[in-house]
């Protein structure tokens, strides 16, 4: 059988068969045939790709992406063009003698079967050739989040510094800044990752028509890192408080601090000693903020703010009240749970804008807000951070200039915000125009 297959010969004959009686079966099926003979005329018609031939390394092409085509002929020649490959039968235009503008051409074919008539709707199309333009733009680095240890981090460095950026001839003027984001966030140490660029136009949006290569860069972004020291607040209460009242308590909360500079310095640290708090001719209780003093060539500390509490009770109430214990002092009162405070940096979604607005963050310019937080130890260490969402509402507002309180969802019933107050965006409200984008 292999043998047959090879020789010509046979391959030819079995050709003709098949064609005979492909022929046969379309003049006999009772279906479709409206006629007699071979002579008899149909057509049918169908929807094709429209190729476009021109120099794509030079230009950008709009155009139709289909046209239709009808065929008309014989039955059997009909047929027998079902058969023909796809690609052996092409409905293009040529665009090679054309150059940037908007132009009428005709609608082209070939390697359709001779004998069949070809219409193709429509015969002309319009298309747009623009030239394309080749841009130097250097690399914008913009490092975001918040590293896990306190440390300075340093300028980035990508490799390569400077890109290429093709776009069409109409969208030079759009190409305003290349750029990549690295997150360090949670980074201990320097972070070297491959990020995508993005192409912007002026008010930061991106530029769809616009490619660039590469389309990733290596980035560098190095971190020094300050060694840190964990030391208790110590503090005191001084002056005498109202006849017939007495100091059961002085506390602090938090009851330490993590202070960060040279370790050289830190070695000489033991403890940070607060302001004494004045108690003179107090009757009761009160609980005072009191700033945490740095100590000489200490750069940060993780808090800078203490709350001092001072129990104050009557002096007949203090005797009643204490049962002495082995020392005959005053067994001391259970102290409530000690609170900490933690920070962590959130971006601000816009929420509630209308179709076809944008909006663009004032201020903070970074779109990103740093949220303060205060609960016991275990609260903060079991809350999932990443599960925390800021946003503001627009919801309903025309193009403008807003000042809006951000809100912070799915912060646990046990933390609470310390800075609330400050917790505010300025975001300005455009009406969003369509880019026009360059099909090829």
């Amino acid at each position: 059988m292999d043998r047959w297959l090879n020789n010509n010969t046979v391959v030819k004959v079995i050709s003709l068969l098949l064609a005979l009686m492909l022929w046969a079966v379309v003049n006999n099926d009772p279906t479709v045939s409206t006629g007699v003979g071979p002579g008899q005329v149909t057509s049918h018609t169908n929807q094709v790709g429209l190729k476009v031939r021109y120099d794509a390394r030079k230009y950008l092409v709009q155009a139709p992406s289909t046209v239709q085509v009808e065929l008309k002929g014989r039955k059997d020649l009909l047929a027998m063009s079902s058969l023909i490959s796809p690609d052996s039968f092409d409905v293009y235009v040529d665009l090679r003698n054309y150059g940037s503008g908007k132009h009428d051409v005709p609608v082209q074919y070939e390697g359709v079967p001779r004998g069949l008539e070809v219409a193709i709707q429509p015969s002309h199309v319009t298309v747009t050739i623009e030239e394309i333009k080749k841009i130097e733009k250097t690399i914008q680095v913009d490092v975001v989040g918040k590293t896990k240890a306190y440390g300075k981090v340093g300028q980035p460095v990508v490799n390569p510094q400077t890109v290429t950026v093709t776009v069409p001839e109409s969208r030079v003027k759009d190409v305003a800044f290349v750029r990549a984001y690295v997150s360090v966030e949670g980074a201990e140490e320097s972070v070297d990752t491959r990020a995508p660029l993005r192409v912007l136009d002026h008010r930061g949006d991106p530029v769809e028509a616009a490619k660039v290569s590469p389309a990733t860069v290596d980035i560098h972004v190095p971190l020094s890192l300050t060694p840190a020291k964990t030391v208790p607040l110590k503090v005191g209460g001084k002056g005498v408080p109202a006849d017939g009242y007495q100091v059961t308590a002085v506390t602090v909360n938090p009851k330490q601090v993590t202070l960060y500079g040279s370790q050289e310095v830190l070695n000489t640290i033991s403890a940070i000693v607060l302001p004494d708090v004045e108690v003179s001719g107090l009757s009761e209780s009160k609980t005072v903020p009191v700033n945490i003093p740095l100590p000489d060539k200490i750069q940060k500390a993780d808090v800078t703010l203490a709350e001092v509490s001072i129990t104050i009770v009557k002096k007949d109430e203090a005797a009643i009240g204490a049962v002495p214990n082995e020392t005959g002092k005053p067994e001391e009162q259970p102290q409530p749970p000690a609170t900490i405070r933690d920070s962590v940096e959130l971006p601000i979604k816009v929420q509630g804008l209308a179709e076809g607005q944008s909006a663009e963050f004032v201020k903070p310019s970074s779109g990103r807000i740093e949220i303060q937080l205060q609960g016991t130890k275990e609260a903060i260490e079991k809350m999932d951070k990443n599960k925390l969402f800021a946003s503001i509402d627009m919801s309903g507002k025309p193009s403008g200039q807003y000042t809006s309180s951000i809100h912070v969802s799915n912060l646990p019933s046990d933390v609470k915000i310390v800075n609330q107050q400050g917790l505010q965006a300025v975001v300005l409200v455009r009406e969003q125009v369509d880019n026009q984008r360059v099909n090829s």
